[in-house]
């Protein structure tokens, strides 16, 4: 897809209704339909924010993924979007979103633009309720990584989001060691799975709204 095209459509984006569990459920049926029960049942869930940014690469539009470091906790060495859970001085979810972007790759915080919020996804192991906001970049700016918590930046052209080809269903193996069958987005030897494909699905499906 390319970037001057998302960009000319980018108010078909903002005017459609979200796809949300129904997008959710075509890449993680019987995850997501778990995610919902266990929220339900949280009554105090933790609140996060990321940023599913969108730039231009040679014209084509690319999303922002990053590999997290590994490290003793529920989410390490996953692929994810840039973001993490508000602190005292983010005055709104974007805040937090476009704090957490900064810190983790070195994109300032005034330079995204935002699109438009998307479905909010639950994690039950970490009990973080996600807010996904979407931006846009019209360049990107040279990246400074946060190794301590992000071993790669990670590429993914829309136009690959769209292939069908790119969700395989096979082996992921937890952080505890257990082996799950499910579908995931796999990209460069990656398996994105869990929220992050939940957001990617949502995104996909909104985009397939402006072909």
């Amino acid at each position: 897809m390319r970037f001057d095209y998302l960009l000319a459509r980018s108010h078909d984006l903002i005017d459609q209704p979200l796809p949300g569990q129904q997008a959710h459920d075509a890449i993680l049926p019987v995850l997501a339909q778990q995610r919902i029960i266990a929220f339900q049942q949280d009554e105090n869930p933790r609140q996060s924010s990321v940023a599913a940014t969108v730039f231009p690469l040679e014209g084509e539009a690319n999303i922002i993924l990053i590999k997290r470091q590994s490290y003793h906790g529920v989410h390490s060495g996953q692929i994810s979007f840039p973001g993490g859970k508000v602190e005292e001085e983010d005055q709104t979810l974007i805040d937090t979103a476009l704090r957490e972007m900064e810190e983790e790759v070195g994109i300032h915080r005034e330079a995204p633009k935002l699109i438009r919020p998307i479905s909010q996804v639950y994690i039950p192991p970490s009990r973080f309720l996600v807010h996904p906001f979407l931006f846009f970049l019209e360049e990107l700016p040279p990246l400074s990584e946060n190794k301590r918590e992000v071993e790669n930046v990670i590429f993914l052209p829309l136009s690959k989001l769209l292939d069908d080809r790119l969700i395989v269903n096979g082996s992921i193996k937890l952080n505890d060691g257990i082996r799950i069958n499910s579908p995931y987005f796999e990209h460069e030897g990656h398996q994105i799975w869990g929220a992050t494909a939940m957001m990617l699905s949502e995104i996909k499906w909104m985009l397939k709204g402006i072909l």
